[in-house]
């Protein structure tokens, strides 16, 4: 049995996925759409993505053909017996029609395509799933009042070969990244890059560190408290890179995306699976999965708080990481995933 994989491979669940797959005695393999056409295709749509339809139609539905063209030869090469779409990818409703013939169809949404825009058919392609992965219990009960069925509250967890307790980091990094609470992450834009701003400007002990890339200079000015935790990357972290970092820190606090209504981010179960507490702003599904073991908070007057008590009181918080890894060990781990997936339907 086979499953083909249709995730930008920047994101580290194209690897848990595959972990997932291997465990359950699948083979899997992974796509991204960006790898079957040529780099000046991807520039240029990239370039031009932003101007009005009537300008970039006819290349972005050309670009658009290319991809699912590709994505059809793969698919006859392949035969497999489950699709996994992440998004979108920009696959179209026709070439589901196709592969929905031979192989079971299963979507994981990582944005809520009611908040997103950046694929026309971002809704009808669900019509053709076979069971839709949701981290939001909000976003499901939006996407079931219109007919979208067969979405199921789950996680991808984490993958334990990739985010995990460990003391031998190379001196490098740890040198970088030893502090009592940390953030990897982007500002994104607008509204949002203030709203992330000011939940860890809210972040007043000495040893916080702020990690990103030039995406923070446009909002760090209205922060200078922030400004002065700041650290720049010049690329992105590896998931290596990253599962250090979260080794040499105590605190990894973490803000919820505002698309994010009821859900858990996935860098919750990073955290938690690299053996570092998540102190996370709160959503109901959070009291679902973890009751009231999890710390989180609703003001984000609170936050500073939560950091300085769990920095202070030491054996709570690794008897609270303790805990919380043993619920996602146990219940949301890749092998566990893929499990429900392969099974539901039976």
């Amino acid at each position: 049995m086979n499953a083909l994989l249709l995730i930008p491979k920047k994101y580290s669940i194209a690897n848990m996925l595959k972990r997932g797959f291997k465990d359950n005695g699948w083979t899997a393999k992974s796509i991204d759409f960006r790898d079957i056409v040529n780099n000046r295709r991807n520039f240029f749509y990239d370039k031009t993505a932003g101007l009005p339809n009537k300008i970039n139609k006819k290349w972005k539905e050309n670009y658009i053909r290319k991809i699912n063209k590709e994505y059809i030869t793969i698919f006859k090469k392949e035969n497999p017996d489950i699709v996994f779409i992440y998004n979108n990818q920009f696959i179209l409703p026709e070439t589901l029609r196709l592969m929905k013939k031979k192989s079971k169809i299963v979507f994981f949404l990582g944005d809520n395509p009611l908040f997103t825009d950046t694929f026309k058919f971002n809704l009808d392609i669900l019509k053709y799933s076979n069971y839709t992965i949701c981290p939001d219990s909000y976003w499901k009960e939006q996407l079931s009042r219109i007919g979208i069925e067969n979405i199921i509250i789950d996680y991808i967890g984490y993958d334990d070969e990739i985010f995990f307790s460990t003391v031998d980091i190379p001196i490098k990094i740890r040198n970088k990244y030893n502090s009592d609470a940390l953030f990897i992450g982007e500002p994104h834009k607008g509204a949002s890059a203030f709203k992330r701003a000011s939940f860890y400007n809210s972040i007043n002990i000495e040893n916080f560190k702020l990690f990103g890339q030039k995406g923070w200079f446009g909002i760090l000015n209205t922060f200078p408290l922030l400004k002065t935790k700041f650290n720049l990357l010049e690329k992105r972290v590896s998931d290596i890179e990253l599962n250090y970092a979260m080794n040499c820190t105590k605190i990894f606090p973490i803000e919820q995306n505002r698309s994010i209504i009821n859900g858990i981010h996935l860098r919750v179960f990073e955290s938690i699976g690299a053996g570092t507490l998540p102190i996370v702003e709160w959503r109901k599904d959070l009291d679902t999965l973890f009751g009231k073991l999890i710390p989180t908070v609703k003001n984000y007057d609170e936050l500073n708080h939560k950091i300085i008590y769990f920095i202070q009181n030491e054996s709570e918080r690794k008897n609270t990481i303790t805990q919380l890894r043993h619920i996602i060990k146990t219940n949301y781990n890749p092998q566990k995933l893929v499990e429900r997936i392969i099974l539901f339907d039976k």
